[in-house]
């Protein structure tokens, strides 16, 4: 029976059966964040420099190679998370930490791009209902904080319904990879009654996410709050604490290699309980078509 309880513990069985697994994807995300930072570094270097960030086109040239990393950074994002499904779907699959680069993968960038597309063209038809009918009513009300009120809702009703249609859709990634084909609606029909079941496991997921991040973060910051709220009210001393701060990030320093290090730490770790989670759920919902569930569940 699927619980938020049971997903989760699928999610972290990946770190108990497959931890070496886990801390190569760390190394790959490491690899990627180290070629982003030396990557930047010439921008950054741009950016410091006022003749070159007077000049729109030298900025989009320093811009150029950071994009073109970004997009791979994306794909090896989605075969590593690729991966981590693997490892509860077939965790019998072998290889170097379920890596592959082949059909399944190619489905999962494909479903990833259809999602997108599909995303875009929700949330924009639905602002731009809601959005007109706010407009209504800021036009037929003569109350700005009515207006706000209502602008407030409109924003809240969007992100609910983008919250609901990535929970209900979010078995077709595992479902997809576990089939051998693209399953959509499937994945619509196995969520369905299993909404709050799923939300909950993905909210778990997320906060665990967001605290490793803003740890990460905060550290690799380092002094750059501190100096921007002494600077307050004074431009000259904001720019350059800004400009400080750019220096470090465009530096390659033993900082900087922890912050790197830190950041394809909680890339993993996301990796590993998001595409664990989403497997796990898949699972329990397909279990029948399983035999091994001990060895993922216990």
């Amino acid at each position: 029976m699927i619980s938020v309880g049971r997903i989760l513990e699928g999610a972290f069985g990946v770190f108990r059966e497959h931890f070496t697994a886990v801390a190569i994807w760390a190394g790959i995300y490491l690899a990627g964040n180290i070629a982003m930072l030396l990557t930047m570094a010439p921008m950054m270097t741009a950016a410091m420099d006022p003749a070159t960030a007077a000049d729109p086109n030298a900025v989009m040239a320093a811009m150029g190679p950071v994009w073109l990393l970004n997009l791979v950074l994306a794909l090896v994002g989605v075969v590593l998370y690729t991966a981590a499904m693997r490892s509860v779907l077939r965790p019998d699959a072998g290889g170097l930490a379920f890596l592959r680069v082949g059909m399944d993968e190619l489905r999962m960038i494909v479903l990833t791009i259809l999602f997108f597309i599909g995303s875009v063209i929700l949330f924009f038809l639905a602002s731009l209902v809601l959005g007109l009918f706010g407009a209504g009513v800021a036009m037929g009300s003569e109350s700005p904080a009515l207006t706000f009120l209502v602008s407030l809702l409109i924003g809240l009703v969007v992100f609910g319904l983008a919250i609901y249609f990535i929970i209900r859709f979010s078995l077709a990634f595992p479902l997809t990879l576990h089939r051998g084909e693209f399953v959509i609606g499937e994945a619509w029909r196995l969520s369905r009654g299993h909404f709050w079941t799923l939300f909950g496991a993905a909210l778990v997921v997320v906060v665990i996410g967001f605290i490793l991040s803003m740890i990460v973060g905060i550290f690799s910051m380092g002094s750059y709050f501190a100096d921007i709220l002494a600077a307050a009210g004074n431009p000259d001393a904001t720019m350059l604490a800004a400009e400080r701060q750019a220096e470090r990030l465009g530096s390659f320093s033993v900082m900087m290699i922890l912050q790197s290090v830190g950041g394809a730490v909680v890339a993993a770790v996301w990796v590993a309980l998001s595409g664990g989670s989403a497997a796990a759920a898949a699972r329990l919902l397909v279990e029948d078509e399983f035999d091994d569930a001990e060895e993922v569940f216990g």
